[in-house]
């Protein structure tokens, strides 16, 4: 087992390179371990109601957050692919700082429409006063939460994969654990929601100074005469934006249903779940970043070996997964009571949800080969049947289920769009993305 492991391995790549994906591998799980311990703390040291709370917020800033962010962060890479050369990265610089204004533009907008809305209208779609006033919050802490992504990215435009990856994981939660553990001291833990909120200020003040020492350090005065227009900008963020869009509806979906016909409690135990989960997503994410640029190169030039590099980058993320999702199944009960006896009332909806996210593992890695070679527009289609097939099932089987009905309704979503994207690729280039 260990040696064909170690085959497949070397088929994807030079050995260097290879170290450096599992260098970005090992710091996106100590980034995870990270949010675990602090969820941990979090769960059995403050009230289920608050952590629910924190829960709801965090949804709301994903999702109103991917209207701000604009697609921004992902494109910054392409801008930066554009502009590699030294005498060039003083216009990167601009397209960045365009970005930013673009950034400070759509919270503006985004907080002056949540401003707006009626409490009547939030509680009419949630059953209470304070998902409106938990909303209103996140709006107010937008532009500090998309200025945190775009830097977190722009670093990665750079090759500074290591830093992006700590302010994508540890530095991301580090203000957060600090603060709740303030909170605990203080005995005020019904503070939860601003502290979470308040670290992403403090994430954007800090990546923010190190960008500009970057600028500082690498542009050039005489060599800023380039200008990129605003219309560039968007003309190559806004189909990044629409597929990101669709994914934050579809990690958000379910936590808005599960409010409006439950309670803060229940999000809690169920959002619990969906961090565990997070961890089969991670190293797909992983392989597949580390494989997406041999993917764009290889499609335009040799579908051959373009086919082979897929099969073996399916077989690598199968053969984790599957350690993974069944260390997870075996000992889910065990798990969840790490966060705290209660906790443990979400097992049944773990177990569906492992189940749903590693059969979309063997559709393979459709996200990145969509995004690599153009198919961006198709793949938006995909999630926009996606995100409606989710609310329909969130819509039928939260009521009667709870938070079952909710993981049903997320396993479902994830396996179809990976399915239908899998095949869609199959008919269309006439390669196997899937596991074979």
């Amino acid at each position: 087992m260990r040696n064909r492991f170690r085959n497949q391995l070397s088929k994807l790549g030079d050995l260097s390179v290879l170290r450096g994906g599992f260098q970005v591998l090992i710091l996106r799980v100590c980034g995870v371990i990270f949010l675990f311990g602090i969820t941990l703390f979090l769960t059995n040291f403050y009230p289920a109601e608050e952590v629910g709370a924190y829960e709801f917020t965090r949804s709301a800033l994903f999702l109103i957050g991917g209207f701000t962010i604009l697609g921004t962060d992902q494109s910054i890479l392409f801008f930066s692919g554009r502009f590699s050369k030294k005498e060039q990265l003083g216009a990167l610089f601009k397209v960045y700082f365009k970005m930013v204004l673009l950034l400070l533009a759509g919270a503006i907008v985004l907080l002056i429409l949540a401003w707006n809305i009626s409490d009547s209208v939030y509680k009419s779609v949630f059953n209470d006063e304070t998902s409106g006033t938990l909303i209103l919050k996140a709006a107010a802490c937008l532009f500090f939460y998309a200025i945190t992504l775009l830097n977190t990215e722009f670093f990665r435009g750079f090759a500074l994969h290591p830093k992006s990856e700590l302010y994508r994981g540890i530095f991301k939660q580090l203000p957060f654990g600090i603060g709740l553990l303030i909170l605990f001291l203080l005995r005020e833990q019904h503070y939860v929601v601003e502290v979470f909120l308040l670290s992403y200020f403090v994430l954007a003040i800090i990546s923010s100074i190190e960008v500009f020492f970057q600028y500082k350090k690498r542009v050039q005065r005489k060599n800023q005469d380039l200008e990129i227009p605003i219309k560039s900008v968007l003309k190559a963020t806004l189909p990044i934006a629409i597929s990101a869009l669709g994914f934050y509806l579809l990690i958000s979906i379910d936590v808005f249903f599960l409010k409006r016909y439950t309670d803060f409690e229940t999000l809690a135990y169920y959002g619990t779940s969906i961090k565990i989960i997070f961890l089969i997503s991670t190293v797909v994410n992983t392989i597949s970043s580390f494989i997406a640029v041999k993917i764009a190169n290889l499609y335009a030039v040799d579908k051959q070996k373009l086919q082979a590099l897929v099969k073996n980058g399916v077989r690598v993320i199968v053969i984790l997964t599957t350690v993974l999702s069944v260390f997870l199944m075996l000992f889910s009960k065990s798990i969840l009571q790490v966060f705290g006896a209660a906790y443990e009332q979400a097992n049944s909806a773990l177990l569906i949800l492992i189940t749903g996210h590693f059969l979309s593992t063997l559709c393979g890695i459709t996200q990145v080969y969509l995004n690599m070679t153009k198919k961006q527009v198709v793949l938006q289609y995909i999630l926009i049947f996606a995100v409606l097939l989710n609310a329909l099932l969130n819509f039928l089987l939260i009521p009667k289920y709870g938070m079952e009905g909710a993981a049903i309704a997320s396993a479902l979503s994830v396996i179809f769009w990976n399915l239908l994207a899998a095949l869609w690729v199959y008919k269309k280039d006439n390669i196997k993305i899937f596991l074979h």
